[in-house]
């Protein structure tokens, strides 16, 4: 069985009311991965296959709210899984607050833009193209949550301060 959501939008629906388990708290060993995609078709095949895999996944909306949710979340969170490009906080600025907030967390960033473009942003980060299927995304996440946890070689920086 696939657990429900714990992220419910709120009356305006612009900031999430989250009632998030500390799981260390209930004994389990599952590792927490934050989803930050601005494309809910992306974003739910990703949350879902990741339940399936056995994760917890917290699901945001767009950057700005997964900077949320880590905030709000009390226990570690293994892995970020976010889209390059999105509306608020993209996923570069999002990734530079959370290894901030967050040192140890791990990050695989995703996008459909070219290449060339993501390079040209700087971005320093596991990359994973879209479209990608589903076992090369279970795959990814495996050997990312399995390597162990090195500082960053490059920076990423950030000029956003929400």
């Amino acid at each position: 069985m696939i657990p429900e959501n714990p992220c419910k939008q709120n009356g305006d629906g612009l900031h999430p009311s989250v009632d998030l388990p500390d799981l260390r708290s209930t004994g389990s060993r599952q590792s927490v991965i934050l989803v930050a995609d601005d494309e809910p078709l992306v974003r739910n095949l990703v949350t879902l296959l990741l339940q399936q895999d056995g994760y917890f996944v917290l699901s945001a909306a767009d950057g700005h709210e997964g900077l949320e949710l880590s905030r709000q979340y009390p226990g570690p969170i293994e892995l970020v899984i976010t889209d390059v490009q999105m509306p608020r906080l993209n996923g570069t600025d999002l990734c530079a607050h959370l290894l901030e907030e967050r040192p140890g967390i791990k990050v695989l960033v995703m996008s459909g833009a070219e290449m060339a473009e993501i390079v040209s942003q700087n971005v320093h980060l596991p990359f994973l193209p879209k479209p990608f299927d589903g076992q090369t995304l279970k795959a990814r996440v495996r050997a990312i949550l399995a390597a162990p946890v090195q500082p960053p070689t490059h920076s990423v920086s950030s000029n956003i301060r929400p």
